[in-house]
């Protein structure tokens, strides 16, 4: 079984890893800080989704990530997965996730290659975001949107999930320390809640 295959059967068969309890928190006190009851709470995040695609290269894979373009409200310059919210036309969060990445890359991702999803992070900004997984051909030809992202750019898988490149720093909101992650690459800094859904995928593909 080459490297590929053995991260594609990890994924499928490992055990789903939830977020840490320090990201939950913070969800919680954002909820609370705006007044949200119990039954709102669902209500209070909007569906979104991202994909995270998957480049056969060198007998492993490598990852495409983005980089928001500055002028941006939300997110100005930040690296993240191609993605968005769901809108009434996407049929589901599936729809949602190949429809926002080809709208902001170009590139074009079927259904039938999505490998599976890790679990839905809620955000302090609003949504819960759902990554899907997926492989892309490796002769994919991006076509950025502009006005969305500034860059495209792809990461060795390995380098992603090695648990010594995803480091842990303590940030204070709200009046508690919460763990914030961050990867650096290149030129590339990857936090916020990119960084957090790659923690979770490192806890499912790294051994």
């Amino acid at each position: 079984m080459n490297q590929q295959q053995q991260l594609l059967s990890r994924f499928i068969l490992a055990p789903t890893a939830d977020y840490d309890e320090s990201h939950q928190l913070r969800v919680r006190q954002h909820l609370a800080a705006h007044s949200f009851s119990k039954q709102q709470h669902r209500s209070a995040f909007k569906p979104a989704a991202v994909l995270i695609s998957l480049v056969p290269r060198n007998n492993t894979f490598n990852v495409v990530l983005t980089q928001r373009a500055h002028h941006l409200k939300h997110h100005p310059g930040q690296v993240a997965f191609p993605g968005g919210k769901k809108e009434h036309s996407d049929v589901d969060l599936i729809d949602t996730a190949l429809r926002e990445t080809y709208e902001e890359t170009g590139i074009i991702c079927q259904r039938d290659n999505i490998l599976g999803q890790l679990p839905p992070l809620p955000t302090i900004s609003g949504y819960v975001v759902t990554p899907y997984l997926s492989t892309i051909s490796p002769n994919y030809s991006p076509t950025l949107d502009r006005n969305e992202v500034d860059s495209l750019f792809e990461v060795p898988i390995d380098h992603l999930i090695n648990p010594l490149n995803i480091k842990s720093h303590k940030f204070p909101i709200n009046g508690h320390l919460h763990d914030i992650y961050s990867i650096s690459f290149s030129k590339y800094s990857i936090w916020g809640a990119t960084a957090q859904m790659i923690k979770i995928l490192s806890l499912q593909l790294w051994h």
